[in-house]
């Protein structure tokens, strides 16, 4: 049985200082997962490069993974809402039914996406896609309608758990996402069926048999959650008022890839270009991706007086990140990946390879945005975070225009673009945290 974290609700340890162990100790589970959850798209691209049509199958990857994780949007920042309104029965029961609607809104929006005549429109027009790249993605898409829905539900779940510190089943989750992954999908490899197929089949398994383990093991949580007073039960106009300006800053957040997607569709080599930025964002999001485990995790552990030692944790992880990814360039390893691990041809690899390198400042970037966010959501300032993404995405087609008439290589746009974007939005998000420091000196634990 899994029990309650005894830090949480503490005020025993609430009154010590905070020592970066104590962050450590909630966070590395929660690394973990986001570690596994990265290698998803790894297998992805390893699957796709053991099947025929490797160079079509990688473009077509990234028009998956931009509409599916865009038309998810609205649950992903489930994991925050409820890590920092989770706290009894009552709000847990108003956050399991807020959670509910938005699972059935994301299941009719893919479903109106891919059923329907919306589908050539987004994919051709909007995103620019070729009719064969288009057409290769909607095998995975159209296999995938409960992808987003179980995705709502676990991140729900998560945050429930990470409220109360119980993180190291959250890690074992993702590990049994991984294993359905590969043992559903490594079979059907062998069935002639459409590449993409394969991989929308594989990661909608996946993702079910995840949400499955993770409502298992969340029941001794949620049956130990204290339960509250009358009040202390959200209404949900109340958690519609918290969560929304988080799910449309997400939203704008997942329109970057589209804009970067459309970019490198006008380049002069669209399909290798496609195929070069899916390959190396899939290495790149690896690096980036414990960072994004840091904001759930510094709300769930902080306490008054804490910032300092939590922002120096942040600049350690992505920092550490970073340097880490400079080294994988220069010592090649990223083309003996490319070109061994995920078969890719030998002009894709190599502006792959370029596209990591200059982007190897987003791991640093995104741990201290990650460090802001949490500050900010724990004040419950999460309009901030919109203005963040607005002028990050302003940034980014700015940047994507002058990269385009500068005539550069397509994925060196991208990744030059996507750079620039981040660092507008940390320092926004940073100037907001100041703001809210001005007017809160003295901030509650």
């Amino acid at each position: 049985m899994i029990e309650m974290s005894s830090h949480v609700g503490s005020e025993q340890e609430a009154a010590l200082p905070l020592v970066p162990r104590d962050v450590t100790k909630v966070y590395w589970p929660l690394a973990l997962s986001w570690v596994f959850m990265a290698l998803e798209g790894q297998i992805a691209m390893w699957l796709v490069g053991i099947m025929p049509g490797t160079k079509i199958s990688q473009a077509g990857l990234l028009i998956v993974m931009s509409l599916a994780i865009f038309i998810e949007s609205p649950v992903i920042d489930l994991l925050s809402t409820s890590t920092t309104l989770g706290t009894n029965q009552k709000s847990y029961r108003s956050l399991r039914k807020f959670a509910l609607i938005l699972m059935a809104w994301v299941t009719f929006a893919h479903c109106a996406v891919m059923f329907t005549p919306m589908y050539p429109l987004v994919s051709q027009q909007i995103l620019g896609a070729s009719p064969e790249v288009a057409g290769s993605a909607w095998y995975a898409l159209a296999l995938m309608p409960f992808w987003s829905a179980c995705v709502g539900w676990r991140r729900f779940l998560q945050g429930i758990m990470i409220r109360a510190g119980v993180t190291r089943p959250i890690s074992w989750g993702t590990l049994v996402r991984i294993i359905a992954m590969i043992g559903v999908g490594y079979p059907l490899v062998f069935a002639k069926m459409h590449p993409l197929a394969v991989i929308g089949i594989a990661m909608s398994a996946a993702v079910f048999a995840e949400a499955v383990y993770v409502h298992i093991v969340s029941r001794p949580v949620v049956r130990g959650l204290p339960e509250g007073h009358e009040s202390a039960e959200p209404p949900l106009s109340g958690l519609f008022k918290f969560h929304l300006p988080l799910t449309a800053a997400t939203m704008l957040m997942l329109t970057a890839p589209l804009f970067v997607s459309r970019g490198l569709t006008s380049s002069s080599t669209p399909v290798l270009d496609m195929a070069a930025w899916q390959t190396a964002s899939t290495v790149i999001w690896l690096f980036r991706t414990i960072t994004f485990a840091l904001p759930e995790a510094l709300i769930s552990v902080h306490r008054r007086g804490s910032e300092p030692v939590l922002f120096r944790y942040c600049l350690l992880v992505g920092g550490s990140l970073t340097v880490l990814m400079l080294a994988f360039h220069f010592t090649k390893l990223d083309l003996a990946t490319f070109l061994g691990l995920f078969r890719s041809d030998a002009d894709v690899a190599e502006r792959a390879a370029l596209a990591l390198l200059v982007c190897a400042a987003l791991p640093a970037l995104n741990s201290a945005m990650s460090y802001y966010r949490a500050m900010l959501t724990k004040e419950h300032v999460t309009s901030a975070r919109l203005l963040a993404i607005g002028t990050s995405l302003i940034s980014l087609l700015g940047a994507l225009a002058l990269g385009s008439a500068l005539r550069m290589p397509g994925v060196v746009v991208a990744a030059f673009a996507l750079t620039v974007a981040h660092v507008v939005e940390m320092f926004t998000l940073a100037l907001a945290w100041k703001s809210v420091r001005a007017n809160r000196p003295v901030l509650g634990s």
